[in-house]
């Protein structure tokens, strides 16, 4: 006749439950740890995004600054407020910019382009 000990199979139940948890705990430990290298990557190209997009904020504010002025300009000269040739003057200033700004642009498009 066998005899088996309750108390005895119940530390081997026990003992096989927490090897089963500690192989479960490693694979999901393993599983974070790529979850956190892709999250930093996104994390990175998120801020070299968004420090480009302030760079181009900050042109693009100068450029409707001058832009706001010259139609300002436009407005008052419709109006008679100002003379033609300072009107003139003040959008061709306003202009500069502008193109500076798309030629930028531009250039940048054709050196990625060339990157490739």
């Amino acid at each position: 006749m066998i005899t088996i000990n309750v108390k005895y199979a119940l530390l081997c139940v026990l003992f096989i439950a927490i090897i089963i948890l500690v192989i479960y705990l490693i694979i999901i430990a393993k599983n974070l740890v790529k979850t956190i290298k892709e999250t930093n990557k996104i994390l990175q190209d998120a801020a070299v995004v968004s420090k480009i997009a302030a760079e181009k904020a900050v042109q693009i504010d100068g450029v409707v600054d001058d832009v706001q002025a010259a139609v300002s300009d436009l407005s008052k000269a419709v109006r008679g407020e100002q003379n033609l040739v300072a009107t003139f003057s003040n959008m061709i200033k306003a202009l500069g910019p502008l193109l500076a700004f798309f030629r930028q642009g531009t250039e940048e498009k054709k050196g990625g382009e060339k990157r490739k």
